[in-house]
């Protein structure tokens, strides 16, 4: 059931970055660049069906709840109702500037809000060993990474200024070509046979993590999400790559055709299509 689990979720965030795409579309389409305005165009089509399949794949990610609560049932632990009256209750407990106001107040900006969050959570997971014990053992590394961060940076762990993060990204980046410019000088090119040496792997798979981390900490500087960012991203070349491809295949030849000179040119091609 986990990999059913799983996959649903995933096929949600398709469909979550395919309506995210095409409201940004649509918006681009209705904004006048003249007046400088949005005029009110009718909802585009494409808009529609992304928010079709968003319905039915949020559909789908449910029924697995459904059904994971319902294994729970039948063992007389849990029901559905169970799952969402517990929800509720945690969501307003965590939330008292929403639904207690009389006794905790407003939040007046996002600070305060996380403020009290933190302290309902703190007092439901004193149980814990580590202030990184919540963080699921299966989520993506760059996800998982994202919330080590944030949580090291509540214990005041902390950059203070934001030229340091850059240096330290630059730094990272300088150790890992130190190792590869020592494999290369014992003879060992990991560019086209990989380290041969496993000291100097680990070493280099160690580096190529702290440059993650780094950039990771950058995107939390930014108040970017890392998995997000990279998603998009990933999306953005995939899309770039299949252009290229018809490109190439309009001319009746295939990438490897082409002389790397002639493959940015069609990269280039292919950004004017987004």
């Amino acid at each position: 059931m986990k990999r059913y689990l799983l996959e649903e979720l995933y096929e949600t965030l398709d469909a979550l970055d395919k309506v995210e795409q095409a409201e940004i579309q649509q918006k681009f389409k209705q904004y006048d660049f003249v007046s400088k305005k949005t005029s009110n165009l009718t909802q585009d089509l494409s808009t529609g069906e992304a928010f079709k399949e968003l319905q039915e794949e949020l559909g789908d990610l449910l029924l697995q709840i459904v059904l994971h609560s319902r294994m729970a049932e039948e063992k007389g632990i849990f029901s559905f109702e169970d799952v969402a009256k517990a929800c509720n209750e945690k969501m307003i407990k965590r939330h008292p500037h929403v639904f207690l106001q009389e006794q905790y107040g407003k939040a007046e900006n996002q600070a305060q809000v996380d403020k009290h969050w933190d302290r309902e959570k703190l007092k439901e997971k004193q149980h814990r060993e580590s202030i990184f014990s919540g963080i699921p053992k299966q989520l993506p590394a760059l996800a998982s990474a994202w919330l080590i961060s944030k949580k090291a940076v509540k214990e005041s762990f902390e950059w203070d200024e934001e030229s340091k993060l850059f240096a330290q990204l630059n730094s990272e980046i300088e150790e890992l070509q130190e190792i590869v410019a020592e494999a290369r000088s014992a003879g060992n090119d990991p560019y086209k046979e990989g380290f041969s040496d496993l000291d100097q792997k680990l070493s280099a798979e160690l580096e190529v993590g702290d440059i993650l981390f780094t950039v990771v900490n950058i995107s939390r500087w930014y108040r970017l999400d890392p998995e997000e960012c990279l998603r998009k991203t990933n999306n953005k070349f995939t899309k770039r790559f299949n252009a290229m491809m018809k490109l190439a295949q309009n001319q009746g030849k295939k990438l490897k055709d082409f002389t790397i000179t002639q493959l940015e040119a069609l990269w280039q091609e292919a950004k004017l299509q987004d």
